[in-house]
C-alpha cells in the first residue's frame, strides 16, 4: 500500500492524504479492507505526532537549559557584587570584621536560596508541561461501541447512536441489519456521518497521537 510505504519513509502528510483517498474509495466501492486502511491511517497519524513530540521535547530541553543558564549567570553576578564588597571592607577591629563576615554570608545564602527557588519553579513548569502531554483516558464518546477503539469515521444510526462505520458494516454482514444497541432495523443506507464528532476526534488525535492505539 502506497500510504504505508510513505509512512515508513516518514512522509506522513503525504501518507495520510493517500490513505484518506484510499479509504474514501473503499467506502464508495464497498470493499472489505476499509478497516485495514483505517489502522494504517491511525498509525501514520500517531507516527507523525511522535516525531513532532520528539522535536518539541528537544526544543523544550534546549530552552530549559538556556533559561537555567541565564538564571545562574545572574546568580553569579549578584554573588560577585557581594563578594567584592566583602573584599573592599577595611578590617581594623576583629569584632567588626566577624560581624561583617556573618552579614556577607547571610546575603550570599539569601541570593543562592532565591535563585534555587527560581530554578525549581522553572523546572516544575516544564515538568508539568511534560506531564500534561502524557497518556490520559480517552473520552468515552470518542470510542466505538462495538470494538471500543477510538473512532475514525463515526456514523449515526436512526436510533441516534454513533458507531465506527467499518465495524458497524461488519456487524451488518456477520450478524444482521439492526442497530447493535437499540436492536432496531438498520441498514447501511440509513447511516449518516457524525461530522462534528469526526472533527473533534481528529483535533484530539492531532494533540494526543498516543490515543491512535487506544
Amino acid at each position: 500500500m502506497l500510504g504505508q510505504a510513505l509512512t515508513e519513509k516518514a512522509e506522513f502528510d503525504l501518507a495520510i492524504s493517500h490513505l484518506q483517498t484510499a479509504y474514501d474509495l473503499a467506502i464508495k466501492d464497498k470493499v472489505t479492507f476499509s478497516g485495514e486502511i483505517i489502522q494504517a491511517l491511525l498509525s501514520a497519524k500517531k507516527r507523525k505526532w511522535e516525531l513532532e513530540e520528539q522535536r518539541l521535547r528537544k526544543n523544550e530541553s534546549e530552552f530549559l537549559k538556556y533559561i537555567k543558564g541565564l538564571i545562574n549567570t545572574e546568580r553569579e553576578k549578584q554573588l560577585q557584587k557581594v563578594n567584592q564588597s566583602k573584599n573592599s571592607f577595611g578590617s581594623t577591629i576583629s569584632k567588626l570584621v566577624n560581624l561583617h563576615s556573618t552579614e556577607i554570608q547571610d546575603k550570599l545564602d539569601q541570593i543562592n536560596k532565591s535563585y534555587d527557588e527560581k530554578l525549581s519553579q522553572i523546572e516544575q513548569v516544564f515538568a508539568q508541561s511534560e506531564e500534561n502531554r502524557g497518556p490520559k483516558e480517552v473520552p468515552d464518546y470518542f470510542l466505538d461501541k462495538i470494538s471500543f477503539n477510538i473512532m475514525y469515521d463515526p456514523v449515526i444510526t436512526p436510533s441516534g447512536i454513533t458507531y465506527e462505520r467499518t465495524h458497524l458494516k461488519e456487524h451488518f454482514k456477520k450478524i444482521g441489519h439492526f442497530d447493535p444497541l437499540s436492536r432496531l432495523e438498520c441498514r447501511e443506507a440509513d447511516l449518516y456521518p457524525n461530522l462534528a464528532l469526526k472533527e473533534a476526534i481528529e483535533d484530539y488525535l492531532n494533540k494526543n497521537g498516543w490515543a491512535a492505539d487506544y
